[in-house]
């Protein structure tokens, strides 16, 4: 839970009794390789922090998985719009691995927004970050090389490189395996 409760408090500072009510709403899951967090069609209700694992966000087009989104340790996990909207997703959120996840509901979530005001603006900072890395990803998507893609990749997700398969990698990059490989020669 400290590296939950620092990572929550390096985006926004808190009291100590919304600390205390945040973490008493929260829950400790444990999943094995391949759980699905959530599926298509599904709402998803979590709001999951990696404490220990990783996992993939991503959806099927013609068969084939595109992936949007990997979380490893530090970092949070959900289908974005499905938790924030309440509407069903177009995602699947799957484990990559055995992993622990510190969750709390969207329920539980905004009866402590309405009660706790640091933990409002703590939630409106996280939006803020979604949105960011969502134009860094559409820019990245528009504007960089498949090189540059993948400089940046090493840079945002450094512990992940050696987690994923290439075919993963190449989906998230947006390039085939044949140009991730080339790519990664140049090394």
């Amino acid at each position: 839970m400290e590296n939950f409760i620092a990572y929550l408090k390096s985006i926004s500072s808190l009291k100590e009794e919304s600390t205390k009510d945040f973490f008493s709403k929260c829950q400790i899951f444990t999943f094995k390789k391949g759980h699905q967090l959530v599926k298509p069609g599904q709402v998803s209700q979590y709001l999951y922090f990696v404490k220990s694992g990783m996992g993939k966000v991503y959806y099927l087009k013609e068969e084939k998985e595109l992936i949007d989104w990997f979380s490893d340790e530090g970092n949070l996990l959900t289908s974005v719009t499905s938790f924030l909207t309440h509407q069903p997703s177009r995602h699947f959120v799957q484990l990559m691995e055995d992993s622990v996840l510190i969750g709390i509901s969207y329920r539980d979530l905004e009866e402590l927004f309405s009660k706790h005001h640091d933990l409002e603006r703590l939630g409106r900072q996280l939006c803020i970050m979604a949105l960011v890395q969502l134009q860094d990803r559409v820019n990245a998507m528009q504007f960089q090389t498949a090189k540059e893609r993948y400089d940046h990749f090493l840079v945002q997700f450094p512990n992940c490189i050696n987690r994923i398969s290439l075919g993963e990698l190449a989906s998230y990059l947006g390039m085939t395996q044949v140009t991730l490989s080339r790519i990664r020669g140049l090394k």
